[in-house]
C-alpha cells in the first residue's frame, strides 16, 4: 500500500494527493507561508494535483497537463508541484489575474518586475529582502478584489544555483543565513515573517519596472510608454478564465495608474538601492500619470453593423479596443486572446471603422510608402487581413481575400 497523504489547503476548493513522497511534504513549512494546510480523510472527488514518488524520482499529475511532468530530484519535483499548485489555485478563482513576475512593497504600495527571461528578478527580490525590503511575489502576483489589488502568493523566493559572483559579501551572508531547502539546481530563501508577505495579505500597485541586467551595463532607470508596459503585463498574465476585454479593462487600469520604468543594471546590489531611492514615497502624479489612455474601448459609435459588402472588409464591432500611448489592443468578447496591433495593423483597423475594399486599404499605405511596390503592400495587407478575420478581429464581405494582384 502507498503512503498517501490527502491535503487540504484553505483558500483552494480541491485537494492534493501526495503519495510516498513525504520528504517533500517535509518542506511544505518552509515555502507555503501563511497557507493553512490539513490532512483529509477521504475524498470526496479526484485531487486537483497528484505527486508520486518511487525509486526512480517523482511524477506531477494534473488535469491540464497532457504528459505527467517527471522529476529525478526531490528539489526539482518541489518546483514543478508549486508552479502547477499556483496554476490550480488561480483556476479556482476566475476573478483573478495572475501576473508572472516579482513584486516588494516600497512605501505601502507594491512595485511589480513583470518576468523577462534572465532579467535577473529573483536574485533582485533576495537583494531587495537583504536590504529590508519586503517581498510580496518572487514568481507570480495573483491580482484580485474591486481594486485589483496584489495578493501575496505566500511562496518563499527561489534561487538558481550558483549564486552570481557579483554579490556583496553583506549580500551573501544574508542569504546563506537563510539558506532554505535546496538540491543542485534551486535555493528556496527560510525568509523571516517580516521580509515575506504571507498568503493573503494585500497591497495597492504603484509601479512596473522592467528588468534588463546587462553585464556592464550603466546603472539607469528611465520611463517607459505605458503601451509598451501594457504589452509586457498582457503577456505575463496566465489567468484566461476572465474574458478577454475584461482582462484588458483591468490590466489597462491598473498600468494606467502606475509609475512605469525600466532599469537597466548589472549588479543587483546597485540596482536595490537606486530603487529604494526611487520608490521612498508615491508622488501624487503617479495615481493618474498624464497620457497613459490615449483612447476609449469598443469602436465607435458610427461603426456600421450587420452585413459586410461583397469584396469589403469591416472591423468588428464587438471587439474591445485600445490604444495605451503608442501601442493598439483588440480583445474578442468570444475568446481569451488579446491582440497587440503593429503600426500597419492600427493603420489598417482605423480605416475599416467603414467598409473598405482592397483598393481603400493598399491606396493611403501606399501614398504613405510611395518606395515601396504597390504589389508588396497589397501583398502585406492580404496577409494582414487572412490573419485578422482568422482571429475573429476582421469580418469579410468575402473568404476569399486573395482576389486580383493589383499592378504596382
Amino acid at each position: 500500500m502507498p503512503d498517501r497523504l490527502l491535503l487540504e489547503f484553505e483558500g483552494l476548493s480541491h485537494r492534493i494527493a501526495l503519495l510516498d513522497c513525504r520528504e517533500v511534504y517535509a518542506c511544505f513549512p518552509g515555502v507555503f507561508r501563511g497557507w493553512k494546510i490539513h490532512e483529509a480523510g477521504t475524498a470526496d472527488q479526484p485531487p486537483i494535483l497528484t505527486l508520486a514518488g518511487s525509486g526512480e524520482g517523482y511524477t506531477l499529475e494534473t488535469p491540464w497537463l497532457d504528459q505527467p511532468l517527471v522529476r529525478r530530484d526531490k528539489i526539482d519535483a518541489l518546483c514543478g508541484f508549486i508552479a502547477e499548485f499556483i496554476r490550480a489555485y488561480v483556476n479556482d478563482d476566475q476573478r483573478l489575474l495572475c501576473l508572472h513576475g516579482a513584486a516588494a512593497e516600497f512605501a505601502g504600495k507594491l512595485v511589480v518586475f513583470p518576468n523577462r527571461y534572465r532579467a535577473g528578478k529573483s536574485v533582485l527580490s533576495a537583494c531587495l529582502a537583504a536590504a529590508g525590503v519586503r517581498l510580496f511575489a518572487d514568481d507570480v502576483l495573483p491580482i484580485g478584489g474591486p481594486d485589483d489589488l496584489g495578493m501575496a502568493p505566500g511562496i518563499v523566493p527561489r534561487l538558481r544555483l550558483p549564486l552570481p559572483d557579483n554579490l556583496t559579501p553583506a549580500t551573501r551572508d544574508f542569504l546563506e543565513a537563510r539558506r532554505g531547502p535546496s538540491g543542485k539546481r534551486y535555493l528556496y530563501l527560510d525568509l523571516a515573517a517580516a521580509e515575506l508577505a504571507s498568503y493573503g495579505t494585500l497591497a495597492p500597485i504603484g509601479g512596473f519596472v522592467l528588468l534588463e541586467r546587462e553585464a556592464g551595463a550603466d546603472l539607469d532607470l528611465a520611463p517607459v510608454d505605458p503601451g509598451e508596459m501594457l504589452r509586457q503585463v498582457i503577456w505575463q498574465n496566465f489567468a484566461r478564465e476572465t474574458p478577454a476585454p475584461e482582462i484588458l479593462r483591468r490590466l489597462e487600469r491598473i498600468v494606467g495608474r502606475a509609475r512605469c520604468l525600466r532599469l537597466r543594471y548589472d549588479r543587483a546590489d546597485e540596482a536595490v538601492a537606486l530603487l529604494k531611492e526611487t520608490f521612498a514615497s508615491w508622488p501624487a502624479a503617479a495615481e493618474d500619470p498624464e497620457g497613459a489612455v490615449q483612447d476609449a474601448h469598443g469602436p465607435g459609435p458610427s461603426a456600421p453593423t450587420g452585413n459586410v459588402p461583397t469584396g469589403c472588409y469591416l472591423r468588428n464591432p464587438d471587439i474591445t479596443e485600445t490604444k495605451v500611448g503608442v501601442e493598439h489592443f483588440l480583445a474578442d468578447s468570444k475568446g481569451a486572446a488579446i491582440h497587440n496591433l503593429n503600426a500597419v495593423g492600427s493603420a489598417l483597423w482605423q480605416l475599416m471603422a467603414e467598409p473598405r475594399t482592397i483598393d481603400e486599404l493598399v491606396d493611403p499605405l501606399h501614398a504613405a510608402f510611395p518606395e515601396v511596390a504597390r504589389t508588396q503592400i497589397e501583398q502585406d495587407v492580404r496577409a494582414l487581413l487572412k490573419g485578422l478575420i482568422a482571429k475573429r478581429l476582421v469580418m469579410a464581405g468575402s473568404e476569399d481575400i486573395r482576389g486580383r494582384q493589383s499592378a504596382s
